[in-house]
């Protein structure tokens, strides 16, 4: 049976802000205390990731928006290649702008780099989408990328929906050395309002919020709450917490 999981998050320093590119989050679950760090993906910044991991942090969260930052997978594979022990992933990745099996792919290779490191936070898109002229990914959207991006994340099969057309989708050579499978990618999945809350629910992910956002818990969200309980088929209890994007 899963652990119950509790979601703590307190940003010392806001990561969008004009000066700095750093954030440190905290979060504690049955296990223990975690610490993470969020950075504004930058390349030239993976001694932050560094000396954290130096320093006993647990995680590195690597944002992601496109035409503000340095590309977020690029950048969390070099953090990977530098690091030992801290769990590396993004913080959190845009769906509306990348394919579900184009993630699962770039995360099983970072998971190549770093087996057992690797995490897929995962979110419908703020800056990323509005810097372009467009709104965020809609929960019916968002619904659809979750049910295809879970299993493509394990190594599995999924029913994909692309340009009008709905494909059986797999890796067709995960035993070859260009992607890690084997090792579990959880994925964390960013949840923001009663609606999102009810989608992470139903889909047995693991969510992560910033309680300073969030006044009080609406009612009927009993299901998603700050004692936040997978069922036993999700991937991880881990909670890290991590700001909004």
């Amino acid at each position: 049976m899963a652990a119950t999981s509790h979601l703590i998050a307190h940003p010392i320093v806001d990561p969008y802000g004009d000066h700095n590119s750093l954030a440190v989050l905290a979060g504690w679950q049955d296990q223990g205390m975690k610490l993470g760090i969020c950075v504004a993906s930058k390349i030239d910044d993976i001694d932050y990731v560094v000396e954290a991991e130096r320093l006993g942090f647990t995680h590195a969260w690597f944002a992601d928006s496109q035409m503000i930052w340095s590309d977020a997978y690029a950048t969390a594979a070099l953090a990977a290649d530098r690091t030992s022990t801290i769990k590396i992933g993004t913080g959190v990745s845009v769906a509306a702008t990348r394919p579900a099996p184009v993630t699962a792919a770039s995360m099983a290779t970072i998971n190549q780099i770093a087996p057992g490191r690797t995490f897929c936070g995962i979110g419908t898109g703020n800056t990323a989408m509005r810097i372009m002229g467009h709104k965020p990914m809609t929960i019916a959207q968002f619904d659809q990328y979750l049910t295809e991006l879970k299993p493509l994340l394990a190594g599995e099969e999924a029913m994909v929906e692309w340009r009008g057309k709905t494909s059986p989708v797999r890796h067709i050579m995960p035993d070859a050395g260009f992607v890690n499978f084997e090792d579990p990618i959880p994925m964390y999945v960013s949840g923001f309002g009663p609606n999102r809350w009810r989608l992470l629910a139903n889909m047995a992910t693991v969510s992560y919020s910033r309680f300073r956002q969030i006044p009080r818990w609406p009612r009927g969200c009993g299901a998603v709450s700050s004692e936040v309980r997978p069922k036993p088929v999700a991937r991880s209890t881990e909670c890290p917490s991590q700001p909004r994007h």
